[in-house]
């Protein structure tokens, strides 16, 4: 019969022995997986190259630097290859963010400025990923002035843009649509500021006027909601039982009578700019159908 030293080294030697084996298998899956990914992806076996490169990382600790480094290269171009964008932009992000300085952060860099552009949706929804992408190009070209990728990101630059601009537009025209014409003219003014290149100055500019000269009419709406606030305050001022009570309401009329002073001004500036710009708009485009429109706001 063992005695209980015995027993009690023959446990040892054994949980030694699997600590061995464990930490030669984990070695093993290390450099197979890495291997068998980098072949899958050579063989454009996106789908694979994925799996096996991000089993070979979860061994990190027994793959070389070198190894890793070309393992997060090789997954984030596999995501983006396999137009799985949305991870391609969080692995090409960690290579970057690791290896700023490599040879192949220009690629990665071009990579991820393209699945910006790619995850952003189209014109009639939330563009921030656009403005992502543009402020990536931008730093690129700062960055990598002479590198053989730049007419490729001045091309998704260019596409940013024009969808920005498109995305800008539709809010002006909404905006105009519901008759807020202050709000429109605001957009319409940062479309053509922003980018002239990319929409049709003619119609922006007419619009631009036209907003200008039909805040008079939102401006009209928005004094009569604040007259019958106003009307309302003063009943309740009436019925208040403390001074405190009395100051609140009074505050209140003094804040709604401030507004309608505001929405005046604003109508008078409006009018009195989009009057003026009638006049560079006939100089720039003659009397096409757009001023004869501006001239029958004009006349109403």
């Amino acid at each position: 019969m063992l005695s209980r030293w015995m027993v009690f080294a023959l446990v040892l030697f054994l949980l030694f022995s699997c600590a061995k084996i464990t930490e030669e298998k984990r070695a093993q899956l290390a450099v197979e997986s890495y291997t068998e990914g980098m072949r899958a992806f050579a063989n454009r076996d996106y789908k694979r190259a994925k799996e096996k490169l991000k089993d070979s990382l979860k061994y990190i600790e027994n793959l070389t630097p070198s190894q890793i480094k070309e393992a997060k290269m090789v997954l984030a171009e596999s995501y983006y290859l396999d137009k799985d964008y949305v991870n391609a932009v969080v692995y090409l992000e960690d290579f970057l963010f690791n290896y700023p300085e490599a040879r192949e952060s220009e690629k990665v860099y071009y990579l991820l400025i393209d699945s910006y552009m790619k995850v952003a949706p189209d014109a009639h929804r939330d563009q921030s990923y656009t403005y992502v992408a543009i402020d990536r190009a931008k730093d690129f070209l700062n960055k990598y002035s002479e590198s053989a990728y730049k007419d490729r990101v001045l091309e998704i630059l260019d596409k940013a843009e024009k969808k920005l601009a498109s995305y800008e537009y539709l809010v002006g025209r909404f905006y105009e649509d519901y008759g807020f014409y202050y709000s429109a003219s605001l957009r319409y003014r940062d479309l053509l500021i922003n980018y002239p290149e990319q929409v049709s100055q003619a119609e922006v500019f007419y619009r631009y006027i036209k907003s200008l000269l039909l805040v008079e009419k939102q401006a009209e709406k928005r004094k009569r909601v604040y007259r019958n606030w106003i009307e309302e305050a003063k009943k309740s001022l009436k019925e208040a039982k403390t001074e405190e009570d009395k100051q609140a309401v009074e505050k209140r009329i003094a804040f709604f009578d401030q507004q309608i002073k505001r929405w005046d001004i604003l109508a008078k500036e409006s009018k009195e700019e989009g009057l003026r710009l009638m006049q560079r708009y006939k100089e720039l485009y003659g009397e096409n159908t757009y001023y004869k429109e501006l001239e029958r706001l004009t006349k109403r």
